[in-house]
């Protein structure tokens, strides 16, 4: 297993370096420069050259592009930001906590609620039951999430009064947006459940189960659940990249400090090394989250494990 482990590890490597060459080569050719929006576009012609020149923005697309790539992956440097001047893997160590408390607790929402909602709408399969919850969950999918945490905004923090509209300093200030940026990944999860549910309860083993006198509740979770998981698994795995995605936008309605709200305000002002660097610290999360998903996989399913256990699954 230690070697499948590492095997993922060193995948890891590629698949950022694609994002890497990816995201530099887009702030490459969008048409700004860096150098105007550092000092200002009433700044002398040689000053900005020399900033130019300095920034290496006279060297061909492939020099840059190499000498970028050395600095991230050889010296771990992201650079620094066009507008602050602060390194941006400073900011992004700050601002990282934020974006990771709503995933996870976004994530932790969408299975705590999603999983029960799906396993209830499966065995309550055809009743009214089943048909609102995935009415809602059919709702949950299609609102887009930004409209969602206005809508909140609006009732709980300027009508109610109950909770802040924005900002940090508690956990209070996090209870709208997980919800608002959870919601989306409790319906996919609730739609997954019932979709796993309903083809397991119906194998031959359940009904056998069932004819041993085997209790109901036994039957769900004891047999059919722990059969159902990995879709689950996977589903759970895919949401926290949705989340972290969802997490742009939530912090920036709700203006939290996080990852989000730094890179969207370093888009608007085209600050170059802060888009890379939040883009790259995001696919990191997202690849370590992945190979996570894998370990869960081999740890719920025995066969998976005994597959890269045994001297032939390498």
């Amino acid at each position: 297993m230690g070697k499948y482990v590492l095997k993922r590890l060193l995948w890891i490597i590629p698949v950022i370096l694609g994002v890497a060459v990816l995201i530099f080569t887009i702030m490459f050719f969008i048409p700004s420069d860096p150098a105007v929006m550092i000092l200002g576009s009433n700044t002398p012609i040689a000053d900005l050259n020399a900033l130019r020149e300095k920034l290496g923005l006279f060297d061909p697309y492939i020099v840059r592009l190499l000498n970028y790539l050395k600095d991230v992956f050889l010296h771990f440097n992201l650079g620094n930001s066009y507008v602050t001047k602060i390194p941006v893997i400073t900011e992004l160590a700050g601002r990282f906590p934020a974006t990771l408390i709503i995933a996870v607790a976004c994530i932790g929402l969408s299975i705590v609620i999603g999983v029960p909602l799906g396993v209830l709408a499966a065995v309550k399969q055809d009743t009214v039951f089943d048909r609102l919850s995935m009415f809602v969950s059919l709702i949950g999918v299609s609102i887009p999430q930004f409209w969602l945490a206005l809508l909140m905004v609006i009732l709980f923090s300027l009508k109610l009064g109950w909770l802040p509209a924005s900002g940090t300093g508690g956990i209070v200030y996090f209870i709208l947006p997980c919800i608002a940026n959870s919601f989306s990944g409790i319906a996919t999860q609730a739609r997954q459940a019932r979709s796993s549910m309903l083809e397991v309860i119906r194998a031959d083993y359940i009904t056998t189960a069932r004819a041993k006198g085997v209790s109901e509740i036994a039957v769900i979770f004891k047999h059919a659940l722990p059969n159902a998981l990995l879709p689950l698994i996977t589903v759970a795995g895919t949401n926290f990249g949705q989340q972290l995605a969802g997490a742009l936008i939530i912090e920036n309605v709700f203006s939290i400090p996080g990852i989000g709200y730094y890179m969207v305000n370093a888009i608007n002002n085209r600050d170059y090394p802060a888009v890379e660097g939040s883009v790259i610290v995001l696919a990191i999360a997202f690849s370590l989250v992945m190979l996570l998903t894998d370990l869960i996989y081999a740890y719920v399913d025995p066969r998976i494990k005994a597959q890269y256990s045994s001297k032939g699954g390498k």
